[in-house]
């Protein structure tokens, strides 16, 4: 059933792109159920088209299960690089993507706001495929020191250098209350320095495997990981 992330519940009408896809794309008509999301809520709604406008009458409040909140750290890397970064950590359960320049950096920071209204239609649309109930915040942020870690119950830092400590080892249980914090570093991988400065403030080293993973796909063995871990405590 398709999905719909609105920016408010109240109007009972779909508006923009939204209601482009859904008597253009879709093709659908009056009667049809869909979902419609806002402020993490979903409820099952049925469709009336009339005059070239979409509205909507809510029923069924659909149900959350609580997942724990990660915060993907992402090195930033070069474009397009970044939107895979967002589209598939979106998809495999990111609360928020924070992309942050590191020492060995190849792109820089620059048109975020652009950037970043592309960034997040790209994290809306997979957030309605992967039947979210919210859809991750996207930032930017100028520096890993300007980050308050003290907010977070665990930080882990994907590090390629790590070659005993597995997230099995250091996370054995992941409860969906959770505050988890994944850094993962650009091309060139995590600096000496940056090592350090995250050893720290406590963070947790840990090895994604004996193979090198590209960095715009690294967080998916983490995040594939730490869902399944919550998964099995229901």
């Amino acid at each position: 059933m398709q999905r719909y992330f609105l920016p408010e519940l109240k109007s009972k009408e779909i508006t923009g792109l939204d209601a482009h896809h859904i008597m253009k794309v879709m093709r659908m008509t009056s009667g049809e159920k869909i979902i419609v999301c806002s402020d993490r809520r979903c409820f099952l709604a049925t469709l009336e088209i009339s005059n070239g406008r979409v509205f909507y009458e809510l029923s069924d409040e659909l149900k959350e299960e609580k997942d724990p909140e990660i915060t993907l750290f992402q090195g930033l890397p070069k474009h397009p690089k970044t939107e895979s970064v967002v589209k598939y950590a979106t998809l495999f359960g990111a609360s928020k993507i924070t992309f942050v320049p590191m020492m060995r950096s190849i792109a820089k920071s620059d048109n975020e706001a652009n950037k970043l209204k592309r960034m997040e239609l790209i994290a809306k649309e997979a957030s309605e495929l992967a039947h979210r109930f919210d859809v991750p915040k996207i930032s930017f942020e100028s520096s890993l020191k300007k980050i308050d870690w003290t907010s977070f119950d665990v930080i882990l830092l994907a590090d390629e250098n790590e070659k005993t400590m597995t997230l099995p080892e250091v996370l054995p249980s992941v409860l969906n209350t959770m505050n988890i914090a994944l850094i993962i570093g650009p091309e060139g991988g995590i600096a000496d320095q940056e090592r350090d400065y995250l050893e720290s403030v406590g963070a947790r080293f840990v090895s994604l495997g004996k193979h090198i993973l590209p960095t715009e796909l690294a967080a998916l063995y983490a995040l594939t990981y730490l869902s399944l871990k919550n998964f099995k405590t229901f």
